[in-house]
C-alpha cells in the first residue's frame, strides 16, 4: 500500500467515524445521556457487532489491520490531549481537606470491595473463562482489577459536559477515579508481567516509576511551566514557541507514563495539573487545543476501542448465568460500597447515591483492560464480551442514577 493509499484509507475511516460518532453523540444527548456515551456505543456498532457483521467485506476494507495502527496513534493522542485539558482546568480551590479525606475513603472502598467480588467471581468461573496456562492468582487479580477500575477519562468528559467538573461532587469523584485507576493499572501491570513471563519487577517499576514521575512533574516541571504562564500573562498571548514547549512536554509525559505501564492518560492529566492557572494562559491554551481535541481526536479514541468489541458472543446460552452474576457483582459491589461509604462520611443518601453512580461508570477504561486481558491471553473472548457489557451498562447508568438521586435536592 502506497503512502497515498494509506492517506485515502485513513481519511475515509476517520470521516466515517466522525459522522457516526457525532450522530450517535447528538442522539444520546437528546435522550439525556452524555454525548460521550453515544460515541462509545457508535464504536461498538462500527465494529464486528453490527457493521462488521452485516458488511464484513466493507468493514475489513475500511478498518484494515494496517490502518488500525494509525487509528491507534491518533486515538491515544486525542485521549492524552483531552486529559491534559481536564487537568489544566481543575480548580484547586475545591481541594479542601474534607474533599481529599472523602476521596481517599471513596478510593479505598471502591477498590477493595469490587476487587474482593472480582476474586470471588474468578474462583467460580476460573475453569470457564481463564485461558490455558494462566494461574488462578493472575486471573483473580485481573478480574478484581476489571471490577475495581473506573472510567477516568470518560468520567472527566461526562463531568465536563454536564458542567459539574468543579463542583464538590465532581472534584471528589474525579480525584477518587484517578486514584482508583492508578492502583488498578499497577495491579494490572503485575498480571501482564506474569502473563508475559517478565517477572514481578515490572509491577514494581510501574509503582515506583509512577511516584517518581509525579514528584518530578510537580517539583521540576511545574516551576518551569510557571515561567511560561507569567510570560503569557505579561505579553497578553501564548506565543507559538511556548505553545510548542507545552505540546512537547505533553507528548513526553504521555510517553513516559505509557512506558511505565500507567497508560498515557495519566501523563497528560498530571502535566495538566501542573499547568499555570494564569487567566490568559488558560484561555489561550484552551483556544488552541480544545476544539480540535474534542471534535476530532477524542471520538477516534472511543470508536477505536469499540471496534475491538463483539457483543454477538453474548448470545451464547451457556454463558448466560455467569454473565448475569458477573455483571451484577461488578455493578453492585462498586455502586453499593461507594454509596454506603459516602453516607458514612457525611453525605445524604441521595448525594451518596449520586457519587456512587458516577464512580460506578467503567467506560472505555474497562474496554482497555479487557483488551489487555485478551491480548495477553489471560481471558477468553466470552469473558471479554462480558466485560464490554459491564463497561456499557455502568456508563449508561451513571447519569440517570446521578439525576434521579439529586432530583429533589439542589444538585451539587
Amino acid at each position: 500500500m502506497s503512502n497515498l493509499d494509506i492517506f485515502v484509507s485513513l481519511v475515509t475511516a476517520v470521516v466515517l467515524i466522525l459522522i457516526v460518532s457525532h450522530t450517535f453523540g447528538r442522539l444520546f444527548q437528546s435522550i439525556g445521556q452524555p454525548k460521550v456515551v453515544g460515541e462509545m456505543i457508535s464504536g461498538v456498532l462500527l465494529g464486528p457487532t453490527c457493521f462488521g457483521y452485516l458488511f464484513p467485506e466493507t468493514s475489513s476494507h475500511i478498518f484494515s489491520k494496517d490502518l488500525m495502527s494509525y487509528l491507534f496513534v491518533l486515538s491515544n493522542l486525542g485521549l492524552s490531549f483531552y486529559m491534559f485539558l481536564v487537568g489544566s482546568e481543575i480548580d484547586f480551590n475545591t481541594f479542601t481537606k474534607k474533599v481529599l479525606k472523602r476521596s481517599s475513603l471513596l478510593s479505598i472502598v471502591a477498590i477493595l470491595f469490587p476487587f474482593i467480588f472480582g476474586a470471588i467471581a474468578a474462583g467460580w468461573y476460573f475453569q470457564l473463562f481463564a485461558m490455558q496456562g494462566i494461574s488462578f492468582l493472575s486471573f483473580s487479580i485481573f478480574l478484581g482489577t476489571a471490577f475495581a477500575i473506573t472510567a477516568f477519562p470518560m468520567l472527566a468528559r461526562i463531568l465536563h459536559e454536564k458542567n459539574i467538573l468543579n463542583t464538590p461532587i465532581g472534584v471528589l469523584t474525579l480525584i477518587s477515579a484517578s486514584i482508583q485507576d492508578v492502583v488498578s493499572w499497577i495491579l494490572l501491570s503485575f498480571v501482564t508481567a506474569a502473563a508475559a513471563n517478565k517477572g514481578l519487577q515490572a509491577g514494581y517499576i510501574t509503582l515506583f516509576g509512577g511516584i517518581i514521575f509525579v514528584v518530578l512533574i510537580m517539583l521540576v516541571a511545574k516551576p518551569l511551566l510557571k515561567i511560561i504562564g507569567k510570560r503569557t500573562q505579561r505579553n497578553g498571548t501564548l506565543n507559538q514557541q511556548d505553545f510548542a514547549i507545552v505540546v512537547i512536554s505533553l507528548l513526553a509525559a504521555a510517553l513516559i507514563t505509557d512506558k511505565l505501564g500507567l497508560y498515557s492518560v495519566f501523563g497528560g492529566f498530571i502535566l495538566g495539573l501542573a499547568m499555570p492557572r494564569d487567566p490568559i494562559f488558560v484561555k489561550d491554551l484552551n483556544l488552541k487545543l480544545k476544539d480540535i481535541t474534542i471534535a476530532f481526536l477524542l471520538p477516534l479514541f472511543f470508536t477505536f476501542s469499540g471496534l475491538n468489541a463483539n457483543m454477538l458472543v453474548l448470545g451464547n446460552i451457556t454463558n448466560f448465568m455467569p454473565m448475569v452474576i458477573i455483571v451484577a457483582f461488578a455493578f453492585f459491589s462498586k455502586y453499593g460500597s461507594a454509596t454506603i461509604a459516602m453516607k458514612i462520611s457525611g453525605y445524604s443518601w441521595r448525594e451518596a447515591s449520586a457519587i456512587g453512580g458516577l464512580t460506578n461508570a467503567r467506560g472505555l477504561m474497562e474496554l482497555i483492560v479487557a483488551n489487555i486481558g485478551l491480548s495477553y491471553g489471560v481471558i477468553s473472548k466470552d469473558l471479554f464480551s462480558i466485560l464490554v457489557l459491564i463497561a456499557i451498562l455502568t456508563t449508561l447508568c451513571a447519569m440517570p442514577i446521578y439525576n434521579l438521586s439529586l432530583k429533589k435536592v439542589k444538585q451539587l
